[in-house]
């Protein structure tokens, strides 16, 4: 019986992808620059490198770069896309910055929205715009892209308690039904949603904190996120009977490396060497963006063969989690 909030997919396709990443900053200039306190040893176990910093360009103008790259590489023209979808998370440049994409991309008549589920959305928004594609069968392709900037005054840019640093950057990938890079084989979603109080915006923290999580730190809740998204991914390796050996690169969140160690290395028994944890720790945390940009990163590098399996593990504060599982098909000569 299949299991509630898993999904099989049948001729869905991932044709292109793409990204735009400003330029890397060093951490301890990023540390020095702004100013930041740190505590020494979060900051060593967290293992982050650098980020990416965008001096000059909005989420929405990041979106729009990485949405061109991904339909040139896609082959698909501005007629084939019938949605866009924009994964975005607190942006304060742009009311509607998903039609900044549409404009670029000139696809005025394509269902265009933005999707709000924090470091969770690119991942989730793979799963909407296959939706959309599978249930419209005049759509020719559907577009997912998701883009971050970090604002100073609402956040800080080091967060101690989650173990980030926010990032700056955007990724997108191109859907279709004729054949492409990756195939999607199935999805599965869920959430821990009594933990939800935890992001809630308060007035009565003091230090500057606004959210509860960053005031206490995830670690007593841990269990619990942790066994939400393992829940996710038994169930796509269950109903696509694929055993996790078989898979061979693991696409995640870019949560600090002791977060990522408790919530999905330990539990899955995998080395940080078989995600895409190396790339992510040279960009920071880029909002909803990770999932996006570690399959871009993976398809377009040249590490994987037709016949292998990506498995794309995402989670956001709220807190949800998305598990997808594709299949490679031709991947595009490395650049």
């Amino acid at each position: 019986m299949k299991q509630v909030g898993t999904l099989l997919w049948d001729s869905v396709f991932i044709s292109g992808t793409g990204r735009f990443l400003p330029p890397r900053v060093n951490v301890e200039d990023v540390l020095s620059d702004c100013a930041i306190s740190a505590n020494p040893t979060s900051l060593k176990l967290s293992d982050w490198a650098s980020l990416t910093i965008s001096r000059d360009h909005s989420a929405a103008e990041m979106a729009g770069m990485a949405a061109v790259d991904a339909m040139k590489n896609s082959g698909c023209g501005a007629d084939d896309i019938a949605s866009l979808v924009y994964a975005c998370l607190d942006d304060q440049e742009h009311f509607a910055p998903v039609c900044h994409v549409q404009r670029v991309l000139g696809v005025p008549e394509a269902l265009a929205f933005e999707l709000g589920a924090a470091s969770n959305g690119g991942a989730t928004g793979l799963v909407v715009a296959a939706s959309l594609l599978r249930s419209d069968p005049s759509a020719g392709a559907a577009m997912v892209t998701a883009a971050g900037r970090y604002h100073a005054g609402r956040l800080g840019r080091w967060q101690e308690s989650l173990g980030v640093f926010l990032s700056d950057g955007s990724a997108a990938a191109v859907l279709s039904r004729e054949g492409g890079y990756a195939r999607l084989i199935a999805s599965s979603h869920t959430s821990a949603s009594e933990l939800e109080s935890l992001v809630a915006v308060r007035g009565d923290l003091d230090d500057g904190n606004i959210m509860l999580a960053q005031k206490t730190s995830l670690g007593p809740y841990l269990p619990i996120i942790r066994d939400a998204g393992m829940k996710t991914v038994k169930q796509v390796l269950e109903e696509s009977g694929v055993e996790l050996p078989e898979v061979a690169k693991v696409a995640v969140t870019g949560v600090g490396l002791a977060q990522l160690s408790a919530l999905i290395l330990e539990p899955l028994d995998i080395a940080p060497s078989r995600t895409t944890w190396d790339f992510l720790r040279e960009t920071g945390h880029v909002g909803p963006s990770d999932a996006l940009l570690g399959i871009d990163h993976l398809l377009r590098g040249g590490q994987l063969q037709r016949g292998e399996k990506i498995l794309v593990v995402g989670m956001g504060i709220g807190f949800r989690f998305t598990t997808l599982l594709l299949e490679v098909c031709d991947p595009p000569v490395p650049k």
